[in-house]
């Protein structure tokens, strides 16, 4: 049994869903404002995954993963 090739060019990532999701309620509790109860935290690592094109969420700007958070803030 063989292991397939790596793709040539490409290291593989450190982020994943998984560490998103880490970085978002790590962000929306660092205040201690709010908690991960307060936001649709799924919602959230979507939404600002599709925009960053990529699990690692620090590549954003601030402005941005915030706006994206006020808007998956649940009723």
């Amino acid at each position: 049994m063989s292991t397939p090739p790596a793709r040539t060019g490409h290291a593989p990532s450190r982020y994943t869903r998984e560490t998103a999701v880490a970085f978002v309620i790590d962000a929306v509790e660092s205040t201690g404002a709010a908690t991960r109860n307060d936001f649709d935290i799924d919602r959230i690592v979507s939404t600002a995954h599709e925009l960053a094109e990529d699990w690692d969420l620090n590549s954003l700007q601030p402005e941005t993963f915030w706006r994206i958070a006020s808007t998956c803030i649940k009723p």
